[in-house]
């Protein structure tokens, strides 16, 4: 019977092509030593000099160390499959290194390795194995089981001062360490672990204090020190310079999707639009049918943070982290957004490589975003992490050469479900962006043609004339005004008619678009209920998942009847049905009447409400038409007021006479409104709350013009105030 006898060059031919570079073999290593139960693993590289002719790479770590027996039967052995079937280190931490390739992983970064070791053996005794691996006596010449390896070992007398733990240091080594290398290095050590996901702490710390620039033409730690930065060290610069940052998830952002897929694919999660209201919006997206070409993933969690890239969105988001943009300026900014984007993978705490870097478009987005640019996301607008379960229970496999994830079913089958649910923020996203009116211009009116149509530069270039020709001169400037401005009120009126109109118009437009939104999953689940009510007493499996989807899908239907019924309520006051006569009625009344419908929901939110209402004060309209107002602009204050911790929240409500109108100013000191969004504040569509509809401000203020009123806001007020304006 025959048998296989590998040639000894097999070991540099497998490790060739398992490992792929320096910074593949390098990550290895690093994970070896977190199996290892170490604290931390520090990375020392020294190039080729006259003082080190075969240069050096030092891996150190301090974990629990290798004895003799365990280097004979495991490190000697590659390819095995202990870590497989132990699954945890001694200290608990999830194994890494399933694949037994560490030992290729030091061939390939030096042809002379010394593995050191100091460990506690089963006596107790603490024992030091030095062995020296000469991979150049690896060749064709000789059998693989031909090769002699040499090893020593010893035992400490006093081992009171000796930490336990593996050195392997690799000389002769392979690679020319470039500055553009290193970049690579670096970027590659602060994405290989999460931050908040490997378990207890474990810290990377990496040496390259020896390539300096007069040997090498440039800085090694220079290099560290641009690279290896977190946002807060824009502004404090006080660190560790060896410490290897992990790239974290920052928690600013300007949209965010976090949620969970169950091991049928159903999603789970929330929205928030961090830019607006901060608010999550809970969606859930049913489990897509699987394709002839897909297999089950199992159950995995994704968070993923979305920027929008315009400037004036990059200096908000850079302030809402604490930072001074100004200092950092917009080229900086955009690099840093760049540096953290891509969508990772990540299992049991450490990166998949190479899903996460800034160049893997490994969903295709780039591609999707030509088919789309304003709605579409691109690499650069995203920064996120998945994570998956083990190979056995999710069928994603790592390819043996470590770069990756096999293209098996389950990778296509992750990939859909990602892309899937990305559109619906998407979707989301544009949603909000077109509600903002984030590229939508202000509105134009004719009060600046008022202004020019005093002709005030005319009328100071006339006072200069001699007197006998200045008074007929000064009498037509003044006949020309008067009419300018006569027309121009005529021009307005006209134009707030056409508003008035266009905004009905729309209003119908977005009463449509809400309907069909909520209406939609009603008569998803209405249809699902009726379909299977029949099957709801079964004594099955069938019977028993419907009677427990049951209770959702009936929620489903009441929250749509309570959302169709709360939108025709704010229709009422635009519908233009026959109200009779408009008469006078007292503003206190009609005040109190509105507060005391949010009675709950201040209490509630610790909101205390002050009235400085005269009760004499009197306006002449329809009182639904103001109650109308007023409730939006309650409702608005409580809901924004609710999004902040606070102390003293208050909501001022004053009345006035005004020449020939009652001014009501309705006030709270909770979150102001940006002066770039106060000119969409009325457009019909446009909301900050990441679920509103754009249509409460936009009615309110129709409601007080059909009483020949109007609804403004106050730019000169410190607090967040409007004022409803109605006739005396």
């Amino acid at each position: 019977m025959a048998k296989l006898r590998p040639r000894a060059r097999i070991i540099r031919t497998v490790g060739d092509q398992l490992i792929t570079g320096p910074e593949a073999a390098l990550i290895e290593l690093v994970k070896n030593a977190f199996d290892a139960d170490s604290p931390s693993v520090t990375i020392k590289i020294v190039p080729r000099s006259p003082d080190y002719p075969d240069g050096l790479i030092r891996v150190q770590d301090f974990g629990h160390g290798m004895t003799l027996e365990t280097i004979e039967k495991r490190w000697f052995e590659p390819a095995t499959d202990d870590k497989l079937k132990r699954k945890f280190s001694p200290g608990g931490r999830r194994l890494l290194g399933a694949k037994g390739i560490g030992r290729f992983a030091a061939s390939r970064l030096g042809t002379y390795t010394v593995l050191e070791s100091i460990a506690i053996d089963q006596d107790g005794r603490v024992e030091n194995v030095r062995v020296d691996v000469d991979w150049d006596k690896f060749t064709a010449d000789q059998y693989l089981d031909d090769v002699e390896i040499p090893i020593n070992r010893s035992y400490f007398a006093d081992a009171s001062e000796v930490r336990t733990g593996v050195t392997l240091s690799m000389t002769r080594t392979r690679d020319v360490w470039t500055s553009k290398r290193l970049e690579a290095l670096v970027r590659e050590l602060r994405r290989v672990a999460s931050p908040n996901e490997a378990g207890d702490k474990f810290e990377i710390h990496l040496d390259l204090s020896s390539l300096t620039a007069e040997a090498n033409g440039f800085d090694g730690q220079k290099i560290l020190f641009d690279l290896n930065f977190d946002v807060a060290d824009l502004e404090h610069q006080e660190r560790d310079y060896t410490l290897i940052r992990p790239f974290e998830i920052a928690q600013a952002a300007d949209y965010v999707l976090e949620g969970h897929f169950d091991e049928l694919g159903a999603f789970n999660g929330a929205f928030t639009v961090c830019k607006g209201d901060n608010h999550p919006v809970e969606f859930e997206v049913a489990a897509f049918r699987m394709l002839e070409e897909e297999e089950s993933c199992g159950p995995f969690d994704l968070r993923i943070n979305i920027y929008d890239r315009e400037t004036e969105s990059i200096a908000a988001l850079f302030g809402r982290m604490g930072l001074n943009f100004d200092k950092i300026g917009i080229r900086s900014a955009r690099k840093i957004l760049t540096d953290y984007s891509g969508i990772a993978i990540f299992r049991n705490g450490f990166r998949i490589r190479p899903y996460g870097e800034p160049e893997n478009d490994w969903l295709e987005l780039e591609r999707q975003r030509v088919q789309n640019p304003s709605k579409k996301l691109g690499m650069s607008q995203v920064s996120g992490r998945i994570v998956i379960g083990n190979e056995g229970g999710s069928g994603l496999v790592e390819r043996s050469s470590r770069e990756g994830l096999e293209h098996n079913g389950s990778f296509e089958r992750l990939k859909r479900l990602v892309s899937e649910v990305l559109a619906h923020a998407e979707e989301r996203r544009l949603a909000f962006r077109e509600r903002a009116g984030l590229s939508r211009r202000a509105t134009a009116d004719v009060t600046q043609a008022k202004k020019l149509a005093g002709l005030e530069a005319v009328t100071r270039a006339v006072s200069k004339l001699p007197a006998e020709l200045r008074q007929n001169v000064e009498k037509a400037i003044e006949k020309d005004s008067t009419a300018l401005n006569a027309s121009l009120e005529e021009i307005d009126e006209y134009q707030k008619l056409l508003q008035s109109r266009a905004a009905l118009g729309l209003v119908v437009g977005e009463v449509i678009h809400e309907g069909r939104r909520i209406l939609n999953p009603m008569a998803n689940a209405g249809r699902s209920l009726a379909d299977n009510v029949q099957w709801l007493t079964e004594d099955t499996k069938r019977g028993e998942v419907l009677r427990r989807q049951f209770p959702k899908q009936v929620a489903v239907v009441n929250d749509g009847t309570r959302g169709l019924s709360r939108l025709f309520k704010r229709l009422d006051p635009v519908s233009g049905r026959r109200r009779g006569r408009p008469a006078s009625f007292v503003v206190l009344d009609a005040v109190r009447s509105a507060v005391s419908l949010f009675e709950a929901a201040l209490a509630d939110a610790h909101i205390f409400v002050e009235v400085d209402v005269d009760s004499t004060l009197k306006a002449h309209g329809y009182v639904e038409d103001f109650q109308a107002a007023a409730l939006n602009i309650l409702e608005n204050a409580i809901y924004w007021m609710s999004t902040v911790n606070m102390p003293d929240k208050r909501i001022n409500i004053s009345g006035s006479s005004h020449q020939s109108n009652v001014r009501v100013a309705i006030s709270n000191n909770g979150p102001t409104i940006d002066d770039s969004y106060v000119p969409r504040l009325f457009q019909v569509g446009s909301s900050l709350k990441a679920d509103g509809t754009g249509l409460g401000l936009a009615i309110a203020k129709e409601a007080c013009r059909a009483s020949k009123g109007d609804l403004f806001y106050d730019e000169n007020k410190s607090d967040t105030t409007f004022v409803i304006e109605f006739p005396v």
